[in-house]
């Protein structure tokens, strides 16, 4: 009876330790989700970006803000959540108060894509002026854009995360905690405040406040390259109402041209340094003081080409867009053995070569060339099908093929084993375009070879071009 009792607690003691350890185990992997979780996020911040942001008011009905949305996203998807925030202002008689303990925002804002200027991914936010209280048009808004958007990650994005975490297995496991949160929420939603204040209107005409003010606290300018940076002036009605010096900055800035509302500072990408404009009102001395910092980069495309061939008879499409440039101060060069030289005014080149050789494509911003932004390209025929084989980890017969085909259209066909493959082929990415090629990766298990210690895999692939390649690869096998 007493051994009865005793196996009874050992067992008892049993469950209650192995309770415990799953207990630890679930913590253990609530741990892991929720630090993937706080991976995704940061990763899908990067997704979007924001870029030439501009105010507009030639509309006298509305007050314009427009911006481009660069990233990863489902065509379609996005949506956007704008909010207008300022200190709330309050009338007593002829005196303004502003109470900065109390925020008050538009409730009228509409964003919608704009098209007029042929852009595909520019987009305008609108503000009624008649909608807004008086007292509210002229003050500075700080500007916040909540943007919804399904990810859509490509196969360059998966590489790179691929690598930085040395395992596509994780890759995979941050993509299905992505696609859930999606699933869930229906988009993901991701905030981008603006860096400097907006006013609604200009405020010229002799009004109680004169006021100097840069639109940004920082401008980025190029290296090497002439750079312009306006700055409005309000309070007067004409130019002979006030007057604009420069308190310092004076090594950086070679021309002021003053005009009314905007006053214009040119000079060039030599050094960085701060902008301090002092403004004058002559009527009653009232004078206004303004500043920027101006930060010198070495020119950069805002989105890299990964690409340094293509293939005769196919379209190639090259962006030339570059980091904090206007997109209308863009062209391109396009020269070489594969076609003639020929000048395009936009920052998009587009182009079909006819025979092989080799491109030159030179970017070029107010008509003078970018040092550095060069990109070139190899032309060829359309090449076969490429197969590359990847061991996933030490010891193992599993392997990672991945298949890549060239060309705007084409694709993969046909994959069959023709030997070296036990079972089937596992689909672990669907295919997906990069560029002029699709890629489409598989993993399967190598089958033991029948002599000696290697496996010969012979795998046939076939494009939708008709070109074939059958891979002829040895792998060492290892009987675990």
């Amino acid at each position: 009876m007493r051994k009865v009792e005793l196996y009874f607690i050992i067992n008892l003691g049993a469950i209650i330790s192995l309770f415990a350890i799953e207990g630890e185990l679930r913590l253990y992997m609530q741990r892991q989700d929720d630090i993937l979780k706080n991976v995704a996020n940061d990763k899908l911040e990067t997704l979007i970006e924001l870029n030439n942001v501009e105010s507009n008011y030639e509309d006298p009905d509305y007050y314009r803000l427009f911006f481009d949305v660069e990233g990863q996203y489902e065509s379609g998807s996005i949506k956007f959540e704008p909010s207008f925030k300022t200190s709330r202002v309050e009338v007593d008689g002829d005196t303004v108060l502003v109470d900065d303990s109390y925020i008050w925002e538009l409730d009228s804002v509409e964003v919608e894509p704009y098209t007029d200027d042929g852009s595909e991914n520019r987009y305008v936010a609108k503000v009624k002026l008649n909608s807004v209280e008086e007292n509210y048009l002229n003050q500075p808004f700080d500007v916040e854009l909540g943007v919804k958007f399904i990810p859509d990650i490509d196969t360059v994005t998966y590489n790179i995360w691929s690598e930085a975490f040395g395992d596509y297995k994780v890759t995979d496991k941050l993509l299905k905690i992505i696609n859930k949160e999606v699933s869930r929420e229906g988009s993901f939603t991701i905030s981008r405040k603006f860096d400097t204040p907006m006013t609604l209107i200009y405020m010229d005409g002799m009004q109680s406040e004169f006021f100097v003010l840069f639109d940004k606290k920082k401008y980025t300018v190029l290296r090497g390259l002439n750079w312009e940076i306006p700055f409005s002036v309000g309070g007067v009605n004409t130019d002979k109402d006030f007057t604009v010096d420069l308190g310092s900055g004076k090594d950086l800035v070679k021309k002021m041209i003053k005009g009314l509302p905007r006053t214009v500072l040119k000079g060039m990408g030599r050094n960085n340094g701060t902008i301090e404009v002092i403004g004058l009102r002559t009527k009653d001395k009232k004078s206004s003081l303004a500043s920027t910092k101006v930060v010198v980069v070495d020119p950069a495309y805002s989105s890299p080409e990964e690409e340094n061939e293509t293939y005769v008879d196919e379209k190639f499409v090259f962006d030339s867009r570059i980091k904090d440039v206007d997109r209308d101060r863009i062209s391109v060069k396009v020269s070489g053995t594969a076609m003639g030289a020929k000048v395009y005014n936009s920052y998009r080149a587009q182009f079909t070569p006819k025979k092989e050789g080799e491109l030159k494509l030179e970017t070029f911003v107010d008509g003078v060339a970018v040092r550095n932004l060069v990109h070139n390209m190899t032309v060829k025929k359309v090449p076969p099908p490429k197969l590359t084989f990847k061991r996933l980890g030490k010891r193992t017969n599993t392997i990672l093929l991945t298949v890549t085909t060239y060309g705007n259209k084409n694709g993969k066909n046909v994959v069959a084993p023709l030997s070296g493959v036990f079972g089937r082929l596992e689909e672990e990415q669907k295919e997906k375009r990069v560029g002029n090629r699709s890629v489409v990766k598989y993993s399967f298990e190598m089958d033991e070879p029948q002599s000696g210690f290697t496996t010969t895999i012979k795998i046939k692939v076939i494009d939708k071009y008709k070109k074939q390649t059958v891979s002829d690869n040895e792998f060492e096998y290892y009987d675990n």
